[in-house]
């Protein structure tokens, strides 16, 4: 009948049959199902005739086509067959395939090797016979490898496409996808096995250097601290791609600052190590943090200059490094390629790369600069972005302090101090001891909610809003619902939309309002724990003040005041709601039977606690000390005009009979304010009247009657008789003003007096 137009069947390069026609199922007497992915000598063992074999191209899927020989249509049409099928198709497949097989027996030893496969070798076919396959190849995984041999020579059930890794020449690895099938006689006795032999380096080195990029992109970015995205990027490229892997940033980079243009200045520019990886013993010359210039070595110049990856390797022609002390070290250490690859983003150059290969490692190739420019195109975008964000974190950290108080100290009647564990540089926390009048002092810790420069933004205006709000006089819950009014309106004026649960703008806030000379410490809470009072006799009690919502929460929960007696050598701690659980009984015991004072109170607890990266928060420290009995003077004063006298006399007694008397003017100026504050409470106050002197960095004078009438600055005209105490009140001192009291009003004043 001539050439047939249609093969009898397909297979594929590994051998496998991938279609069967009608006239092989009569030709072999074996249906499509169980001819279709047996290997080809399985699915015609047991016929007989000739078949002709056509190698197709790549393009038609690769493989061979398998067509009747000469007579063999006839025979395919009577069901019969004529002449040897098997030692044609062997033939053909031991000499001309592509595909590398091999028999091999019982013990696993060459008996028969294609063509192909020797030629993988790099040995003749003949050469291999006799020998077992572990003598024959070096397996990467000798005792897998050869127990997967064995398994299918005990259960019959074929292995396809194993990857078998062998050591080649020089120790370089060679990849092959190998199948193996069991071959047996016509009576069932097992003979050996028979193996093709794919080489599949090329596709298997691809994805080694896609794995690489795949892991960059995973593995970096994650942060955005500068360091640690370098580290990053070491950590991605070895091992696996890279025996010693270096970072270096540009100095200036390093240190903070903009990246220097395209094209840099070689001559004087200098690299700083930024991270080090390595799958051998360190290099003490390539330790972090070392400088080295650029201008000495030509591959740095390549890479920086045309932002590109540079391959070098070393050898008779070859060298890795420009500097001989340098290239000696690199060769006792083994390595024998290197890629220098320049981290460029934008027109900016922020540092390099370099990665080595050593020892038996197989060296960089052209293919693997591709994977290369990828990683480090991907690295460079993360380090810029880390770069900006460690710029503006070091601005909100600028800012941040600026914004916060100077270092709390001593003061009349109490010692603060603060410790801040783990603080974040652009996060909107903060405290502040207010001084306020009478001796009193707030205590304030809080944190604004996000971070950054909204953060640190959003917290210098509550700050500055709760020292306004303090100046008043207010109460602590009076004051927090004043300062959460604040920060919703501040919230709206940033957002531009209205309050709703998703608003981002809150603050934890608490307050205490300490009084030295009545003893008492009144609390409000907003987000934050109440503070711990700790008595002189080391017991702790938590101020029982409720915590209400945050300032500027849409939570409408009244704010609550708890008021607490503070005895002398008492302590006040208060802290964050991150720090609060670290401060155990046990933890203040320890710490308050070493240390006496604030600052070193505060010193000790960073000390114990900041070992601990789990301890964070920030904490106020207060300890309250007895107030001296010559700071603080107070009379009762008769409801009458000579109570104006009696005040200018006990005035003027007790300040002179002070260590060091004082200059007429101060004296003369204190008498003139006790006589005007006293003459408004006589006239237009309400029995009892009080007089309280206090002496601290300034002379406070206090005058209290029970009337609830707050008296107003006002400008005499020339005409008037009177109305001008106040006018001179407010002429002599540094500040005056009045608080409210369950009991009445005080009408106070600070006059600034000269240090003893």
């Amino acid at each position: 009948m001539g050439q047939a137009l249609e093969p009898l069947f397909t297979t594929d390069d590994a051998g496998r049959v991938t279609s069967w026609g009608e006239s092989a199922a009569r030709l072999f007497g074996r249906s499509a199902d169980a001819a279709l992915g047996e290997q080809v000598v399985e699915a015609v063992r047991g016929a007989d005739g000739t078949l002709r074999v056509v190698l197709r191209s790549e393009a038609e899927g690769g493989g061979w086509e398998v067509f009747p020989g000469d007579g063999a249509d006839h025979a395919a049409d009577d069901g019969a067959a004529d002449g040897d099928v098997e030692g044609p198709l062997v033939r053909a497949l031991f000499s001309v395939s592509q595909l590398g097989l091999l028999v091999v027996d019982r013990d696993l030893r060459l008996i028969r090797v294609s063509a192909a496969a020797g030629s993988m070798h790099g040995s003749a076919s003949e050469e291999l016979l006799g020998r077992r396959l572990d003598e024959v190849y070096r397996l990467a995984d000798p005792v897998g490898d050869l127990a997967a041999a064995r398994s299918v020579l005990e259960t019959g059930t074929s292995v396809f496409s194993r990857l078998v890794t062998v050591l080649g020449a020089g120790g370089y690895r060679q990849h092959y996808s190998v199948s193996a099938f069991r071959l047996r006689r016509a009576d069932g006795e097992v003979i050996g096995l028979a193996m093709t032999v794919l080489d599949v380096t090329r596709r298997e080195r691809d994805a080694e250097r896609t794995a690489t990029v795949s892991r960059v992109r995973e593995r970096v970015g994650r942060s955005l601290q500068v360091m640690e995205t370098c580290q990053d990027l070491a950590d991605a490229l070895s091992p696996g791609f890279a025996d010693l892997v270096v970072v270096s940033l540009i100095d200036q980079v390093a240190g903070g600052d903009y990246p220097p243009l395209h094209p840099v200045d070689t001559e004087q520019l200098l690299l700083r190590r930024a991270a080090l990886r390595t799958t051998g013993p360190p290099d003490p010359d390539l330790a972090v943090g070392g400088l080295e210039a650029v201008r000495g070595e030509s591959s740095y110049v390549r890479a920086l200059l045309e932002s590109r990856p540079v391959l070098l390797r070393s050898g008779r022609d070859g060298r890795l490094s420009d500097t001989p002390e340098r290239e000696n070290s690199l060769r006792a250490a083994g390595a024998h390629s290197m890629i220098v690859a320049s981290l460029t983003l934008r027109g900016r150059v922020l540092g390099l790369v370099r990665m080595f290969r050593r020892g038996r490692s197989e060296p960089y190739t052209l293919p693997d600069l591709q994977a290369v420019e990828s990683a480090v195109a991907h690295a460079a975008l993360c380090l810029d972005n880390a770069r900006r964000a460690a710029h503006d974190r070091a601005l909100a950290s600028t800012v941040h302090r600026r914004l916060l108080p100077r270092p709390p100290g001593v003061r009349l009647g109490i010692d603060t101090a603060y410790v801040a564990l783990s603080p974040t540089a652009d996060s909107g926390t903060w405290f502040d001891v207010v001084p306020l009048s009478g001796a009193r002092c707030g205590l304030v810790v809080g944190e604004v909610s996000g971070a950054g420069m909204p953060s640190v933004a959003a917290m210098g205006h509550v700050r500055t809003a709760l020292r306004a709000l303090a100046g008043l006089e207010l109460q602590p819950d009076e004051l927090l619902a004043r300062l959460s009014d604040t920060l919703t309106q501040l919230a709206h004026e940033w957002t531009g939309v209205a309050v709703s649960g998703d608003l981002a703008l809150t603050a934890g806030c608490v307050y205490a309002l300490y009084d030295p000379i009545a003893r008492t410490c009144s609390v409000a809470c907003a987000g934050q724990p109440a503070p711990r009072l700790i008595g002189s006799d080391g017991r702790i009690e938590r101020i029982d003040a409720p915590v209400g919502p945050r300032l500027g929460a849409p939570d409408s929960t009244p704010f609550a005041m708890a008021t607490s007696s503070v005895g002398d050598g008492a302590t006040l701690i208060l802290a964050s709601d991150e720090l609060d659980p670290a401060l155990s009984q046990e933890v203040v015991d320890r710490l308050l039977a070493v240390y006496s004072t604030a600052r070193e109170l505060a010193d000790g607890m960073f000390t114990r606690l900041a070992a601990d990266p789990r301890h964070k928060g920030t904490a106020l420290l207060a300890r309250t000390r007895p107030l001296p009995t010559d700071r603080t003077s107070v009379w009762d004063l008769p409801s009458e005009d000579r109570a104006v006298s009696d005040a200018r006399r006990l005035t003027r007694r007790w300040l002179t009979e002070r260590p060091g008397p004082p200059s007429a003017d101060a004296l003369d100026s204190a008498e003139l304010l006790v006589s005007e504050l006293v003459t408004n409470a006589v006239r237009y106050g309400t029995p009892p009247i009080m007089l309280r002197l206090i002496l601290d960095r300034s002379l406070t004078i206090e005058v209290t009657d029970s009337g609830a009438t707050t008296p107003n600055l006002r400008h005499a005209r020339v005409t008037d008789e009177g109305g001008r105490g106040l006018f001179i009140v407010s002429r002599l001192t540094e500040k005056w003003g009045t608080r409210q009291s369950s009991t009445g009003k005080t009408i106070w004043a600070e006059q600034s007096w000269p240090e003893e």
